[in-house]
């Protein structure tokens, strides 16, 4: 997302710019801890970053939404920009616990910046702020406002945790729907304003449902958990499996085009088909083979928007699903309207 002062005229470059007053840095920590939302603080924080270093440009890294990684929340660069991708590298390589205490020089691929992580309850860095070709050293001041503005953090951080209590399908220990719709739609706002691809893997169980009539519905409950936890071991820790609902599942890929999601629908298929379910509570003589039929759709070669990509993921599974079952199929190319 663009901060909110990044259409606003960009700070002087001059070396000359001052070091902020103690006053000025307690300011500034209430102005940051007053957001309650992690990506609110790190907005404010980049604008202050690159006010006190005279820089004009930067980018905020914060938590996605299991923590995996460190994410571009807030940006001044535009999307198509290869430092960003610089940085990303930079940042990521790192990890949340490789960064050093306060702030410090962050070498990216020739890019002069100057990195802040920002920690919450632990040592480890939950955040980061980078500012780039900075025109003075702010390194002293933007370190003791982070070190301020760590119980904020702290704060943020075990909000967005609580909140994961309310996202969770109880039975599958996966996302929910509900989530899913919220979900979708910010990594199609990310893959729009970062030029990168997503991709939308839908699969359905094709034969749950004998379960649930041969061993009762318990059994069938059981098989959803075992389900999501095969497929959770295929999947990075930034791809996301939500129950859609009833026996169907949704996998969203963040930065993954169609043949990369083709691949890891493959490894799911095969960790469902591969062997028996509820060996552990009706042993192995005991034990159901499942299978299940999948659909693909990518953002934006597929489609524009979450309805069009949800559908037209949903109609690949159905070609599966009424055909061959226990297979991949991947949406048709979106067409462009003609010009006229």
């Amino acid at each position: 997302m663009k901060t909110e002062a990044a259409g606003k005229a960009k700070p002087q470059r001059a070396r000359g710019v001052a070091a902020p007053k103690p006053g000025v840095v307690l300011a500034a920590a209430l102005s940051v801890s007053q957001r309650l939302d992690i990506e609110g603080q790190l907005a404010t924080f980049l604008e202050l970053a690159r006010s006190w270093s005279g820089a004009a440009e930067g980018v905020a890294f914060g938590p996605d939404t299991e923590g995996a990684r460190l994410a571009p929340l807030a940006t001044t660069l535009p999307a198509d920009d290869a430092r960003l991708d610089s940085l990303r590298r930079a940042v990521r390589s790192r990890g949340a616990a490789g960064w050093a205490e306060g702030a410090f020089p962050l070498a990216a691929d020739g890019v002069r910046a100057l990195a802040v992580p920002l920690r919450g309850e632990s040592d480890a860095a939950v955040a980061a702020v980078v500012v780039l070709d900075p025109a003075k050293d702010a390194s002293a001041a933007l370190t003791d406002l982070a070190a301020r503005v760590r119980p904020a953090v702290a704060n943020a951080i075990q909000v967005r945790s609580i909140r994961e209590l309310t996202i969770k399908d109880d039975t599958a220990s996966c996302y929910n729907r509900r989530y899913f719709e919220e979900f979708v739609l910010e990594e199609m706002s990310r893959a729009n304003r970062f030029k990168t691809p997503m991709s939308l893997i839908f699969f359905d169980m094709d034969n749950l449902k004998e379960v649930n009539t041969r061993l009762g519905h318990a059994a069938g409950s059981r098989t959803l958990l075992e389900v999501s936890e095969r497929v959770r071991g295929k999947i990075r820790k930034f791809d996301k499996l939500f129950r859609f609902g009833g026996d169907e599942f949704c996998i969203v890929l963040p930065e993954t085009e169609w043949h990369g999601a083709t691949e890891v629908a493959e490894r799911v298929r095969e960790a469902i088909s591969g062997r028996p379910f509820l060996t552990a509570t009706h042993g192995p003589a005991g034990g159901t083979s499942m299978t299940a039929s999948f659909g693909i759709a990518s953002f934006p070669l597929h489609a524009r928007t979450k309805e069009e990509l949800v559908q037209r993921a949903d109609r690949a599974m159905q070609s599966v699903k009424t055909t061959t079952k226990n297979g991949i199929a991947t949406a048709e190319r979106r067409r462009e309207p003609d010009a006229t």
